[in-house]
């Protein structure tokens, strides 16, 4: 997220306003036949867990790839960390944060 330094300063109420609510970047060919459009409530899953976001629908990502930032706190539910494996990544023991398989979008 733009506002937040990972989750530092996600717990600023002005930096909470500024960053808006969570959103999953869907590309159109994608949200169409699921039905979705700019601004509904998406659910993504997968078997570690769940979380929700407001779609906005674009081009900028590619088809069967949707994108959400991460750094934010839970607001009463969960955050994209919801369905990220608990372990380090096999090159540089860092965070397996930037790629994650979900089944379910909607």
């Amino acid at each position: 997220d733009h506002y937040f330094l990972n989750s530092t300063f996600a717990g600023v109420p002005r930096q909470q306003r500024r960053s808006g609510r969570a959103t999953l970047l869907i590309h159109p060919d994608d949200a169409t036949p699921l039905g979705i459009a700019r601004g509904d409530r998406v659910r993504v899953a997968n078997a570690r867990g769940a979380f929700e976001a407001e779609a906005d629908l674009t081009d900028r990502v590619r088809r069967g790839v949707v994108v959400s930032t991460k750094g934010r706190w839970p607001d009463g539910g969960s955050t994209v960390n919801a369905v990220v494996a608990e372990r380090d990544a096999d090159m540089g023991v860092g965070a397996v944060s930037h790629d994650t398989r979900v089944q379910g979008v909607r």
